[in-house]
């Protein structure tokens, strides 16, 4: 987690001439960083365009995490389930509106404008709610940082009953009759009319992953504030996994329940009161607790899929699909067929089969080779605008065939529904989005992962040519919309599992191009196809070739791999890749090796990594030196977990003996004495010593370290006298550490 900036003058630059001089890796980990620059002071690249030379359009900075999610998705993953839906007034439906089917409220816009309402859910909903709800280890975490605090925020992913767990604890905090639902445009909009909100009642507001990641500590402060002075408290729910360190304190981590538990709460709560085993001598609700243990769970299929840990707004179809007929033995067995994956090839070879079973109705202009492009197209490109996956469509149909060109009216609704077919139009969802081309996305449910691979090798075995497919994927891949490139570099790495050596053929011309964000979609294909255990041994032999080989942008393309999450499947391999590419021109411009070794780090192996970085340090190659100094810079800005969220995580790594003080003061050496990374390094360490000022332990930690830095090295003593002197002391005039810090200076160490 990036640390804030430390507010520097401009021109106080230690090591060089004024103006800040930094490494390329400013504003890594920030979403939307521009294109990465040379320093100021960074010599020339020779090389030319054959040394690295970017085309002038900016790749997205991606998270490991998100892409192996979203391929894992794509390669296997749970097949059945909902995900959140989000519906405004006094009809909220779903299991993303807590599960509750319909919900009688009490629905108020207390600002006037819309931009705030909430919902006061009645006591006999929630109270059913609670029957149906599976207790989870993180709802006593919950309720204990209630009772201290006015303001939480619950992380979790959608579709995992984070909702439910934030609404039943407001009811547990107030009364069954005093939990709401709260809705704003943003979470600043309650800092203006929020005081008409009533008193005393727990509040739950669900934020979009962009909101989340858009709240900073002192909108939670002011809104803690103000929940505190009006007596109520305010859940916001939301993905903060990234702000985990930033927020600490205020966060709290919703575990979700085991699929079975969810299964078996929701089930017992849906027949409640019912007999269903026919019971002889009068039913006392013990045949509902048979028939959950011997029909449903025991059931091969049922217990397969829940012991593949669906989320719960994943099983809650599955559990009305029982309760509805409450079906025995066979009928069980055919009813479960129909929601799971048994049947996921027949109904993909259904959906491409244009014609056979739609019947007569038809979009004008499309013909059945273009509606069948559409259709694969929706599974490859899912999640993106309607325009994207028309165009795309238009490309592997061909432009000689009759029919609507690529850019043309809109799709309105009616005609995209009759164009996806019924089969398919149930297993996606169609948003409406104006900032998105055409006005519309396509996205497959939750759960419904499978039946998008499923389309790919029906596809692949039965309408079109191999060859034709992975041209038409790579022809995506060269897109200029960062969103089609990299969900059509994850269709070519699932091909690998038909035909590797086309695969890597076709990955071999992507990881030649000059466009970054193209290499970037060829490194997603190498994470895709490295997670496929069978094709292993050939993703290493070919990254070991490129690693070696004097193709730079080869090279850099196994970064990126690393990059993006091969990092943790092979980190010692990681370690030797990366050293060779590191010794490349080209990687002055970029942070794909940084982003490389982080990823190792992240992995859990800071003991494997911290001693090569040094080693890398002492390398006669300077370009290696200046991934180390780029690496510690990096590292340097991460934080512990809680409970210890005040330590610099490197620090609490040497006070629990992970890594050696020796090892991370020469890294600190290095990247405070070059010039190309002195700014930013001299900046975090300012902060660390502002965050340690006033803690005794992480203090004497601090001064440890620096003693390790300034020893045997007088440049170092020096420009840390001008540090505090003229930089650190002028902005902190009251931190009692410095004095401790120059006392350093004079010491006489060997």
């Amino acid at each position: 987690m990036t640390a804030p900036d430390f507010p520097y003058p401009h021109g106080d630059v230690v090591g060089g001439p004024a103006g800040p001089r930094d490494d390329p890796d400013e504003g890594y980990d920030r979403l939307g960083a521009g294109p990465e620059q040379d320093p100021p002071d960074g010599p020339a690249d020779p090389g030319g365009p054959s040394d690295g030379g970017e085309a002038d359009e900016p790749e997205e900075q991606l998270d490991s995490g998100d892409v192996l999610r979203r391929l894992a998705g794509l390669l296997g993953g749970p097949t059945i389930g909902l995900g959140d839906v989000r519906v405004r007034g006094q009809n909220a439906t779903g299991h993303g509106a807590v599960a509750i089917g319909t919900v009688n409220v009490t629905t108020s816009a207390p600002d006037g404008t819309g931009r705030i309402w909430y919902e006061r859910l009645s006591a006999t909903d929630v109270r059913e709610l609670a029957q149906g709800y599976a207790p989870t280890s993180s709802d006593q975490q919950l309720d204990r940082h209630l009772k201290r605090r006015h303001l939480v925020c619950l992380s979790g992913p959608p579709a995992s009953g984070r909702f439910t767990s934030a609404v039943l604890a407001s009811a547990r905090r107030h009364g069954h009759d005093r939990a709401c639902v709260l809705g704003a445009e943003q979470p600043d909009d309650l800092l203006g009319q929020s005081e008409l909100l009533p008193a005393g009642h727990g509040y739950v507001l669900r934020l979009t992953d962009a909101a989340a990641n858009a709240v900073d500590g002192f909108t939670l402060v002011a809104l803690a504030a103000r929940a505190e002075a009006t007596g109520m408290t305010l859940v916001l729910v939301g993905d903060f996994a990234r702000r985990g360190q930033d927020l600490a304190g205020h966060v709290v981590e919703h575990r979700v329940p085991p699929a079975v538990e969810v299964f078996r709460a929701r089930l017992r709560q849906q027949l409640a009161g019912r007999c269903v085993g026919w019971c002889p001598d009068g039913c006392d609700g013990s045949c509902v607790e048979r028939y959950l243990d011997d029909e449903c769970v025991a059931h091969p299929l049922l217990s397969a899929y829940l012991a593949g840990e669906p989320r719960p707004g994943e099983v809650v179809p599955v559990v009305e699909l029982v309760a509805r007929s409450v079906p025995h033995g066979p009928a069980l067995t055919e009813r479960l067929e129909q929601l799971l994956p048994r049947q996921l090839r027949e109904r993909a070879t259904q959906i491409l089969d244009v014609g056979r079973h739609e019947g007569p109705d038809r979009v004008d202009g499309w013909a059945a080779d273009q509606a069948r492009a559409f259709r694969l197209a929706c599974a490859v490109l899912a999640g993106q605008p309607v325009a994207e996956i028309r165009q795309a469509a238009h490309r592997l149909a061909g432009p000689d065939l009759a029919g609507i060109p690529s850019a043309g009216p809109r799709l309105r609704g009616p005609d995209l529904d009759t164009l996806l077919g019924s089969t398919l139009r149930q297993a996606v969802v169609v948003v409406s989005d104006e900032r998105a081309a055409g006005g519309w996305r396509i996205e497959f449910g939750a759960g419904s992962e499978q039946l998008r691979s499923t389309l790919l090798e029906v596809a692949w075995t039965d309408w079109w040519l191999p060859g034709h497919l992975l041209g038409w994927l790579a022809d995506l891949v060269r897109s200029d919309v960062p969103g089609v490139r990299q969900a059509a570099a994850g269709a070519i790495g699932w091909s690998a599992g038909r035909d590797v050596r086309a695969a890597l053929e076709t990955v071999g011309e992507l990881a030649r191009e000059r466009r970054a964000g193209v290499r970037q979609a060829a490194a997603i294909v190498l994470v895709a196809m490295a997670m496929q255990p069978g094709l292993r041994q050939r993703v290493r032999a070919e990254l070991d070739q490129w690693a070696a080989g004097s193709a730079a942008h080869l090279r850099d393309t196994v970064a990126r791999a690393y990059g993006l999450g091969l990092a943790r499947l092979w980190p010692d391999a990681a370690l030797m890749q990366l050293r060779l590419v590191a010794q490349a021109r080209m990687q002055r411009r970029n942070n794909s090796v940084v982003r490389g070794l982080v990823e190792v780090y992240r992995d859990g192996h800071a003991a494997t990594l911290v001693p090569e970085l040094v080693d890398w340090s002492a390398s006669d190659d300077p370009e290696v030196r200046l991934h180390a100094a780029r690496t510690l810079r990096v590292l340097a800005d991460r934080w512990a977990e809680p409970p210890r969220a005040h330590w610099p995580e490197l620090l609490d790594l040497v006070r629990r003996r992970v890594v050696e003080p020796g090892d991370v003061a020469a890294l600190w050496a290095v990247a405070l004495g070059m010039p190309q990374t002195a700014y930013r390094s001299w900046r975090t360490l300012g902060f660390w010593l502002n965050r340690a000022d006033g803690d005794g332990e992480v203090a004497a930690q601090c001064l440890d370290l620096l003693r390790h830095v300034i020893a045997g090295r007088p440049p170092l003593r020096h420009r840390l006298d001008h540090q505090i002197r003229h930089v650190w002391r002028p902005i902190m005039p009251r931190n009692d550490l410095l004095d401790a810090v120059h006392a350093l200076i004079d010491e006489d160490l060997p």
